[in-house]
């Protein structure tokens, strides 16, 4: 590890001779970046995205613009992420993926301040079987997904379920969804009395591209902080604000993840 981090110290000043950005800037609370990253074992351009805090929701989050990045993984080999576009904040990889058994170091560069983050991916899990409930909506037979654990490590499943090309659609309304189940492995007050939330149907026919997230157990505890600030906020259980913990060094909050993705498609008929 400590060769890995002499290697990339020399290229991270080899690089930052290159181009030096002057802006006047008010530090202090600006100052604070969120780092949103996340790789997976699918090969394509991974992305992570940079912004400024936010101190309302009807805010819209400040891009991080014309930072250096990049990922060093184990074997001391490592890619530069490109900003796309230029201004966005979003960066992202050479189309690679995060091999599991290898450990994955973020590296972020911006006005003279480093940031760091690691993670590894688990290894991946089965889907398993599909569970649905049925109802009769306006005299046509509809599907809704239960929950249900699967497999015995944290993990996340999306459901991105569409009948576009069915009889069902009409051209007035969108005619696709997508349902998140979480698995987190953990009894939780929250999650006992989560709010309730709106039942998703749709009809026969429908495509269900089925997604399993399996995480670390750093990225799990992120996910359940931030599960219990958003998704389950206002519910019988509040909790404080600003506990949500981060693998990132630095003054930086968020996480950089690295996770296995299991994918299956079925239709339900």
């Amino acid at each position: 590890m400590k060769q890995l981090t002499t290697i990339l110290s020399i290229f991270l000043l080899i690089i930052s001779c290159e181009e030096r950005f002057e802006e006047d800037v008010e530090f202090a609370a600006q100052d604070l970046i969120v780092v949103e990253g996340l790789m997976t074992n699918e090969l394509k351009r991974h992305r992570v995205k940079l912004t400024r805090p936010f101190g309302s929701q009807n805010e819209d989050p400040r891009p991080v613009s014309r930072a250096f990045m990049a990922i060093v993984d184990s074997d001391e080999e490592f890619v530069v992420l490109t900003e796309d576009p230029v201004g966005s904040g979003e960066y992202y990889t050479p189309p690679m993926r995060a091999v599991f058994g290898k450990f994955y170091l973020l590296v972020i560069r911006h006005r003279g301040k480093e940031y760091r983050a690691f993670d590894t991916p688990p290894g991946g899990q089965f889907l398993g079987d599909v569970a649905l409930d049925t109802a009769l909506i306006d005299g046509v037979i509809h599907y809704r997904l239960e929950y249900q654990e699967t497999g015995t490590a944290a993990n996340y499943v999306t459901h991105d379920i569409d009948w576009s090309a069915t009889p069902n659609c009409s051209p007035q309304e969108s005619c696709e969804g997508r349902v998140v189940f979480y698995d987190l492995k953990n009894i939780d007050v929250q999650e006992i009395f989560a709010t309730e939330k709106d039942e998703f149907y749709f009809p026969q026919g429908s495509t269900v591209i089925r997604r399993k997230h399996t995480v670390s157990d750093r990225y799990k505890e992120f996910l359940r902080s931030l599960l219990s600030e958003t998704e389950w906020r206002g519910g019988f259980f509040d909790i404080t604000r600003d506990n949500i913990p981060t693998n990132v060094e630095g003054d930086a909050v968020g996480f950089f993840a690295t996770v296995t993705v299991d994918v299956d498609t079925l239709i339900v008929n």
